[in-house]
């Protein structure tokens, strides 16, 4: 996994969100294969525990792209 890419998104002082898009590469029987993979992590505040994670979503993968 290499070059995350945040972009965050603050819809209330208790709720944010977080796009993170990054590179995932694997690899099976020395063929190794890249994506670019994007997921959502919505993380709510609750008082007198901080930050916690409400929710991660799998957005999707962008393929053919540099």
């Amino acid at each position: 996994m290499g070059r995350l890419k945040p972009f965050e998104y603050q819809s209330s002082e208790t709720e944010v969100e977080f796009f993170n898009e990054f590179k995932l590469t694997t690899e099976f029987n020395n063929v190794a294969a890249t994506e670019t993979v994007i997921v959502k992590t919505s993380l709510i505040y609750v008082k007198e525990q901080g930050w916690k994670v409400d929710d991660a979503e799998f957005i999707g993968q962008l393929t053919g792209r540099k």
